[in-house]
């Protein structure tokens, strides 16, 4: 090999010689030289850096020569690194041109060239003149001459030594391997600024040769023979400043110049290639290793198979643990392994992988094996396992080659039976949903049909006895109920349809808690008097009295819950209703409220599925307590929707309690704030007098009053009521306000108000607390002395309100609709069906309200054109009619160029519950919107605030 390459380079000189001596081929010597060759040339300090000058300076200098002779001496100074002399005689003079040619991969490349000056040989008439005086002078002259060859040379050679890219070193075969000698490329490479520094510091090689690599160096040094063959290695080595490199070192013991016998190393740094080849060893590495865990996370065991030979070989050592022995016969395997299979699988086992049944399905072209099964290892314990045979080429002989893969597949085979029992449960939820509905459907048939029946059954009632005014006002209140009753019920499956559907929208408006709370409470109120229940309403401030939220479906929500208490609570049950703040986040607030009853309970059972549609725990009960089913269900999705989360706690026999948390966002209103303010001067300083028998109540409502200044005392009954009474008289410290509970258990409120106005007269201010409709006993309280109403539960709002309008000398004065207000007013009604027509325009014309009647949106249009200014006081429009809807309607009467045109209030009527079918009510230029069956104390509210507070 290194002969041949030596006759390469050898043709390649030629090439080069030839470039030189003849005509140059430039694009030959541009191709051949290295990008920063140096070239020497024959003349004194005549030299070229760099291909093209180079290239420059042969052109210019060179002379045809169409004969020579050349002879080539090429040896090997470092690894792909030739030193080639070419000695050429030309017409008797001769030239030497040494070149330094670095092979890169199959091309070789010229990085040095020195072209030495011609010398002429001696003629034999120089050797042998014919005049001997002559001779000496020639003679002289030669010698001259060569002694200037001589140094030329020796020049040329130091020159070479110290520009040739590689580190030659040359040093004692004793054992202090001292230095004699070293080029430029060696002291350059090692970090060091000069010559001197290096000789400084450095004595022997082996002080730059790593300790780990120390003694296996000296021992190839030691082993060296006296012009024998090179020796070459690679080894790690360090520079002055501690960075780390590699060298690729030649090594061969010589005689040197001197006649001394040393040896010399020559060096090449190959730092950047050892560190490319160490990256992409390290990358390599780390590909196999992460190659070999995912085969063997994926495959706990793989073995290859020589058929032909019966043999296997377990070639990965971490599986060892699977199988006794890494390598063995291959059915010895196989049989050894049947007694661990699982019985029902043994036969199939052996039948597949018996190695004979194995070579006769690859040899009718099968490739792959598969077989799923359970068998026992390591732990004694049977597991599901794959065992997976597939057919390897073998490109070198006959043998029959195979690998085989065994595959854990437990975590699958629960997956599956998981995905398994998940769609027997779908199916039986399925199931479940579906006798749910059709028990609902069965229930809704009875439950619509029951209040049907009664509406049917009360209408033919009230018209045979149309004359017994008693027994007709009977029977429209049982009609009323019954009415009310089955849209209960419609509203619920419209809700459920609505969130089912994903339509149910929540509204974000401003809304006034405190209000919420008291309309709730005078619905439920007289429910649990009507029942025989204690009903309490609890709250611990603070809570503001405006929100932004949904309110109609908070209250939905709270009375769905309620309703629910009171139908299952027997009598002399108790429920109650605490409301908190849970937190205030990000502007909004969270509130907390708690229902609880002491009613019959919930199993642990019906629990877990209280908020699916149409659930009911027992039919006896649901058919005592009349219901569709939906409402818990309607309840948990509003919730979600707010935001919000619910929970339930229960217990057969013991009661209920359901706890939500919905978010509302908070109101920065400084009218309020403003009022608040006054508040706290009005009542700076004042004495309040508060009895109530509720302990919470009472410390409620102390605690509120005296944040703003009062002074404040708290007694549970009237007796202690009228004891402080008494005793501030002695004091002549009279109290300025006193706040009395109606129902108390020694004395009620109106007997301590009595004698409280005997003892202090008009002096005190007294306030009525009640949770009930004081409507009753309005009469009675105001004879015994009270002077002002306020509803439980007291909220820091109503609290102040009371007392701001006892401030405004409002006392008395109760905020109702009068049917005075309504005398004179004209109303245009439009609605298409005749009833339904018939009923609101009685309902008006009880109230003093002169009504005008259209068939459909056109009439009603027309009436309000041929009207006079400002005749009409306000429009009911339905919505779905006939010939004209009641939006086209609206929108043309908006259109019309008359100045009452734009003010009228026009107020929707419709049965369409939705708040998509409400926004564009409003965008067609309704003023309100009500809902049918229409509610005519709502109805007469909405007039109100629109005609006479607008």
């Amino acid at each position: 090999m290194y002969e041949k390459t030596v006759k390469e380079v050898e043709k390649f000189t030629r090439q080069l010689v030839r470039n030189i001596l003849r005509k140059p081929d430039k694009d030959f010597l541009f191709s051949s030289f290295a990008e920063n060759i140096i070239w020497i040339g024959t003349k004194e300090n005549e030299k070229a850096e760099g291909r093209e000058d180079a290239i420059l300076k042969i052109i210019e200098g060179m002379k045809v020569r169409e004969k020579y002779e050349e002879t080539y001496l090429i040896s090997l100074i470092d690894k792909k690194i030739y030193l080639c002399d070419a000695n050429i005689q030309v017409d008797m003079v001769y030239h030497r041109i040494s070149f330094v040619i670095q092979q890169k991969e199959e091309k070789f490349c010229v990085v040095h060239i020195h072209h030495s000056i011609p010398f002429v040989e001696n003629t034999r008439e120089d050797l042998f003149p014919d005049e001997v005086s002559g001779a000496y002078h020639k003679l002289e002259n030669e010698l001259q001459k060569k002694a200037q060859e001589n140094k030329r040379q020796e020049h040329f050679l130091a020159q070479l030594f110290d520009s040739i890219p590689c580190g030659i070193i040359q040093f004692t075969t004793d054992e202090e391997y001292r230095i004699i000698n070293v080029n430029r490329m060696v002291w350059e490479f090692y970090g060091y600024s000069s010559e001197e520094e290096y000789w400084s510091e450095i004595e022997s090689p082996i002080q730059t040769v790593m300790d780990k690599d120390r003694e296996w160096v000296k021992t190839i040094i030691g082993q060296l023979p006296l012009e024998g063959e090179t020796i070459n290695y690679t080894r790690e080595t360090f520079r002055k400043n501690g960075e780390h490199a590699w060298v690729n070192v030649a090594m061969r013991k010589i005689i040197n110049v001197d006649g001394v016998e040393v040896i010399q190393a020559v060096f090449t740094d190959v730092t950047e290639l050892k560190r490319l080849e160490m990256e992409k060893e390290q990358e390599e590495f780390v590909e196999n290793q992460s190659l070999r865990a995912a085969i063997c996370t994926a495959y706990p065991l793989i073995i290859s198979l020589n058929l032909t030979k019966n043999t296997y070989n377990c070639f990965i050592e971490e599986q060892e643990f699977f199988i006794k022995e890494r390598t063995g016969i291959f059915s010895e395997l196989i049989n050894q392994s049947i007694e661990l299979v699982y019985p029902s699988y043994q036969l199939d086992y052996a039948t597949t992988f018996q190695r004979e049944a194995i070579i006769k399905r690859f040899e009718c072209g099968e490739r792959e094996i598969y077989m799923e099964l359970q068998q026992k290892i390591v732990d004694e314990e049977y597991h599901w396992i794959s065992i997976q045979v597939i057919y390897v080429q073998n490109p070198f002989d006959d043998d029959i080659l195979a690998i085989e893969l065994i595959k854990f597949l437990d975590a699958q085979r629960i997956e599956k039976a998981r995905q398994e029992q998940l769609l027997r449960d779908a199916l039986a939820s399925a199931k479940a949903a579906n006798r749910a509905k059709s028990d609902f459907l069965s229930r809704m048939s009875h439950d619509i049909r029951t209040p049907m029946n009664a509406i049917i059954g009360m209408s033919t009632i009230g018209q045979i006895k149309a004359e017994d005014s008693t027994s007709v006002k009977d029977c429209f209140k049982k009609i009323d109920a019954s009415s009310r009753y089955l849209l209960s019920l419609i509203n619920d499956i419209l809700d459920m349809s609505k969130i089912e559907t994903g339509k149910m929208e929540i509204s974000h408006e401003y809304f006034n808690f405190v209000e919420l709370i008291g309309e709730i409470n005078q619905i439920i109120y007289p429910q649990a008097l009507e029942r025989n229940l204690s009903y309490e309403v609890y709250h611990e401030e603070p809570l503001e009295q405006y929100y932004i939220g949904d309110s109609l479906r908070l209250k939905q929500i709270l009375l769905n819950l309620l309703s629910n208490s009171l139908k299952f609570t027997p009598a002399e049950g108790k429920i109650e209703v605490s409301i908190r703040e849970q937190k205030r986040t990000n502007g909004f607030c969270y509130l907390k409220f708690r229902i609880s009853d002491t009613g019959i309970g919930m199993s642990e059972e019906f629990q877990k599925i209280i908020f699916q549609p149409f659930e009911q725990e027992a039919a006896g009960e649901a058919r005592d307590n009349v219901g569709s089913g939906l409402g818990l269900s309607i309840v948990y999705n509003l919730i979600q929707l707010m935001g919000g989360t619910i929970e339930v706690k229960s217990k057969k026999k013991e009661g209920t309690t359901f706890i939500f948390t919905v978010p509302f966002e908070l109101v920065s209103d400084d009218e309020e704030k403003e009022r608040e303010r006054k508040m706290q001067e009005l009542l700076k300083g004042l004495k309040v007098l508060v009895a109530d028998d509720e302990e919470i109540v009472g410390e409620q409502t102390t605690i509120i009053l005296e944040e703003v200044g009062a002074c404040v005392k708290w007694v549970d009954s009237g007796k202690k009521a009228i004891g402080e009474i008494k005793q501030s008289l002695q004091k002549k410290e009279l109290y300025d306000i006193a706040m009395i509970d109606w129902k108390m258990p020694d004395m009620d409120g109106i007997e301590t108000v009595r004698r409280i106005r005997k003892l202090v007269g008009m002096d005190t201010m007294i306030i009525m607390i009640s949770a009930y409709d004081w409507s009753g006993i309005e009469e009675e309280a105001r004879a015994a002395g009270v002077n002002y109403f306020v509803c439980k539960p007291l909220f820091r709002a109503n609290i102040y309100d009371a007392f701001y309008k006892l401030n405004d000398d409002d006392l008395f004065e109760r905020k109702q609709i009068s049917k005075q207000k309504f005398v004179g007013s004209k109303i245009l009604l439009a609605e298409d069906n005749e009833l339904n027509r018939e009923i609101a325009k009685t309902f008006l014309e009880l109230n003093g309200i002169e009504v005008t009647t259209a068939q459909n949106g056109k009439q009603a249009v027309e009436l309000f054109v041929q009207s006079s200014l400002n005749y009409y006081t306000a429009i009911l429009m339905d919505v779905r009619m006939p010939v004209m809807d009641g939006l086209e309607a609206v929108r043309t009467i908006r259109l019309l160029e008359r100045a009452d045109a734009t003010k009228i209030p026009i107020l929707a009527m419709t049965a369409n519950a939705f708040e998509e079918d409400k926004i564009r009510a409003y965008e067609a230029g309704m003023t309100g919107y009500l809902v049918k069956p229409l509610d005519f104390d709502v109805l007469l509210n909405e007039l109100e605030r629109f005609i006479y507070n607008k």
